[in-house]
C-alpha cells in the first residue's frame, strides 16, 4: 500500500514516479485524458454561448418577419405604402387594446366591431364615465388617455375618426347631456387628441343616460393591379 494517495488529493495524485520499466506512460495518459477533458469542456461552453447568442438573434429575424409580413403589401409599392400600412396596422391594434380595455374596467359596457374590422363601437351607461358633476370621473384617466392616443396622428396620412354620442330619447332638457359632452370633449383635447379627428353630439333614437364612442379607421388605400380600377 506504499502507492496509496496522500489524504485529500485528487484520486490520480501520483504517489510516486513511476517505475522505470513504465518508461512514465502512466503520467503520460492521465496528463493526455486532462487535458482532452478541459478541452472539451471548454468546446461545450463555447457551444453553449454561441447558442444563446443565436437563440436571441433568431428570435429578433421571427419578430422582424412577423412584423414584415403582417400587413399585405407591406414588402411592394413605395415608402409612402409602407408607411400606411404600418401605421393602419398600429392604429388596428390600438382600436382593439382600446375594445379590451373598455371590457374591462368598465362595468355593462358593450363593446362591438363592425364587419369590415374598420370601426368599433363601445356603448356603456354615462354614469360609467361621468361623475355627479357632470364632469369626466377621475379614475377614467386612463380611459381618456388611451383614446387620445388612438386619435392622434399617425404616419402616411392614417387618421383615426372619433364619434361621442349621448343618447337623449325620451329626455325633456337636454342641457345636461351637452355639459357632459362637453367635457368629455376638452377632457380629451387636453390629453393630445386632436380636435379635427373628434366630433360630439347627442342621439335622439339612443336611450337617455347611455353613451356611444364610435372609432373609425380609413379605409385601406387601393393597390395598383388589385382590380380596383374597373
Amino acid at each position: 500500500m506504499s502507492q496509496d494517495r496522500p489524504p485529500n488529493q485528487p484520486f490520480f495524485w501520483p504517489s510516486q514516479a513511476p517505475a522505470a520499466g513504465e518508461d512514465g506512460q502512466g503520467a503520460g495518459a492521465l496528463t493526455v485524458y486532462l487535458g482532452v477533458f478541459i478541452l472539451l469542456l471548454g468546446f461545450f461552453i463555447l457551444l453553449n454561448a454561441i447558442s444563446h447568442f443565436h437563440d436571441q438573434k433568431v428570435g429578433a429575424v421571427l419578430r422582424s418577419v412577423d412584423q414584415a409580413f403582417s400587413m399585405p403589401r407591406l414588402l411592394s409599392g413605395d415608402s409612402g405604402e409602407k408607411a400606411h400600412d404600418r401605421a393602419m396596422g398600429d392604429a388596428l391594434q390600438a382600436v382593439t387594446s382600446l375594445g379590451d380595455l373598455v371590457r374591462s374596467e368598465v362595468a355593462l359596457a358593450k363593446v362591438e366591431t363592425s364587419a369590415d374590422g374598420l370601426a368599433l363601437t363601445a356603448t356603456m351607461p354615462a354614469d360609467a364615465l361621468f361623475g355627479p358633476g357632470g364632469g369626466v370621473r377621475a379614475d377614467r384617466v386612463a380611459l381618456l388617455d388611451r383614446i387620445a392616443g388612438i386619435l392622434a396622428p399617425r404616419p402616411g396620412g392614417v387618421q383615426v375618426a372619433g364619434e361621442m354620442l349621448m343618447g337623449i330619447k325620451g329626455q325633456a332638457e337636454p342641457g345636461p347631456a351637452v355639459a357632459r359632452m362637453g367635457a368629455l370633449a376638452r377632457a380629451l383635447v387636453a390629453n393630445g387628441a386632436p380636435a379635427a379627428a373628434l366630433s360630439i353630439g347627442l342621439e335622439p333614437d339612443d336611450p337617455a343616460g347611455q353613451v356611444r364612442l364610435v372609432f373609425r379607421l380609413p379605409p385601406p388605400k387601393a393597390v395598383a393591379g388589385d382590380g380596383g380600377g374597373r
